[in-house]
């Protein structure tokens, strides 16, 4: 077997086993209390082990949590054969896995702290609220649906420039209807690839730095954005409104605050404790190390919500 296959399975294994016995540890302190629903070789699983799995799946409808519980009864059976069998092979003393348990411990002890961190971050107060409300027209009272027609440009760097003075004087044609036709012929020309999209997406669906500008424009503006090795040329196609009252935007808006909050609060606690240690960088990547310190990031911090439909997500920061 290649060494990196069997390495990355070692360490995997490792997870599962801290996992597990994470999971068993629970189970021992309330077994007064939790309902044992399986046994593996003499070793219980509980029904908290379960529930505590099951939780960490996200919201399940209740009409399907009796089925949910019993999958993940029986993966948490089939991790604990493999965690027995781990250690009979005696897999817990192999480096990699101790090295991928303390891994997976840090991890989690990084993550709880965080947690803990943010669950002081206060609730948004009707004035914040509201005033969101009001800064953000194109999410709320003037929200809308773009739809755009689209051209996804293989373009390398020595086809960039021209591209983009083609696209300047295309732009002053009197006829936007032809720009994208026009701009697809001279690409055809050059024997440039490209891909031809119409999509449609709301407000909420933008990067917040897209929306303000998406906002502006008018039916049959261009809007370009370059992707690296690739240059999307969009044309608003037409807009609809589609707007949200302050009622309907409110509880979106208040968890959107939250989530800020959330991140504010882990990114200042993980800059407090860099400012606190004595941090010193050696060997080969000690001076790049040192430059990308000055933009600490907070470990698990949770991202604010954007990318989905408009009825979970209008605040829409992406």
């Amino acid at each position: 077997m290649n060494p990196a296959v069997r390495c990355t399975r070692l360490a995997a294994v490792g997870v599962a086993f801290v996992v597990a016995l994470g999971g068993c540890e629970s189970g021992d302190k309330g077994k007064g209390a939790s309902q044992v629903v399986a046994s593996v070789n003499g070793e219980d699983i509980t029904l908290q082990q379960v529930n505590q799995t099951l939780a960490r799946a996200g919201n399940i409808p209740e009409g399907q949590q009796k089925q949910a519980q019993q999958q993940v009864l029986e993966r948490l059976i089939d991790q604990q054969l493999l965690v027995q069998q781990a250690l009979e092979k005696k897999l817990d003393r192999d480096p990699r896995v101790v090295a991928a348990i303390d891994a997976a411990k840090r991890q989690i002890l990084a993550q709880m702290r965080l947690e803990q961190v943010m669950q002081e971050a206060p609730k948004s107060t009707p004035e914040e609220v509201k005033a969101f409300y009001s800064e953000h027209p194109e999410l709320f009272h003037d929200r809308r649906f773009y739809r755009f027609k689209q051209l996804i440009i293989a373009a390398p760097e020595t086809m960039q420039a021209a591209l983009q003075t083609e696209l300047v004087r295309l732009e002053k044609q009197p006829n936007k209807n032809e720009t994208l036709t026009n701009l697809a012929k001279w690409l055809q020309a050059r024997d440039v690839k490209f891909q031809a999209n119409i999509t449609t997406q709301s407000a909420e669906q933008l990067p917040m730095e897209v929306l303000a500008k998406v906002h502006r424009m008018k039916d049959g503006d261009l809007l370009v954005m370059p992707r690296g090795n690739t240059i999307d040329v969009s044309q608003l196609d037409r807009s609809q409104a589609a707007p949200l009252t302050e009622e309907q935007s409110g509880p979106y808006i208040e968890q959107f605050l939250q989530n800020r909050k959330r991140m504010d609060l882990s990114t200042a606690e993980v800059k407090r404790l860099r400012a606190a240690a004595k941090i010193q960088y050696r060997g080969e990547l000690a001076s790049s190390a040192a430059q990308t310190a000055q933009k600490p990031t907070a470990v698990g911090a949770e991202a604010a919500p954007g990318t989905s439909t408009p009825a979970t997500a209008p605040p829409g920061a992406k």
